[in-house]
């Protein structure tokens, strides 16, 4: 467990432009047999500041945190949590159905449920000789 927080933590993922001016929120992601877990880390965040867009093969999530500070800050001794806007993208591992999407938003943690797209069934093509 302690090798997948340490991967997590060197992910390409959490690399972003520092003058990009967006931060990136931490997302876990588990497949089952009929649909796809989105989990993401939004602490302090307002559902009303959430927006979701949802494609075949990828699920966007944006929004803004507002942290208020103290207003006579006289020194900063330690400074991590992210603040401002916010934007992920998660390539999702197989197409998902974007009419059957559900999410819930509690304690800070986003879950967005993504049910897989069916696949069409196999059919057996006559093959006609001649014209």
């Amino acid at each position: 467990m302690l090798t997948g927080r340490i991967v997590r933590n060197l992910s390409y993922a959490k690399m972003v432009r520092l003058d990009s001016g967006l931060w990136r929120p931490s997302v876990d992601i588990y497949e089952s047999c009929d649909e796809i877990t989105v989990y993401c880390d939004l602490a302090g965040i307002t559902k009303e500041s959430l927006e979701l867009l949802v494609e075949e093969h990828q699920l966007h999530i944006s929004g803004r945190r507002q942290l208020s500070r103290p207003e006579t800050i006289v020194c900063i001794h330690q400074l991590e949590l992210e603040h401002g806007l916010f934007a992920r993208t998660v390539a999702l591992p197989v197409m998902i159905d974007v009419e059957k999407v559900a999410s819930s938003y509690l304690d800070g943690i986003l879950v967005v449920s993504l049910k897989k797209k069916k696949v069409g069934s196999q059919i057996t093509v006559r093959i006609r000789v001649g014209g």
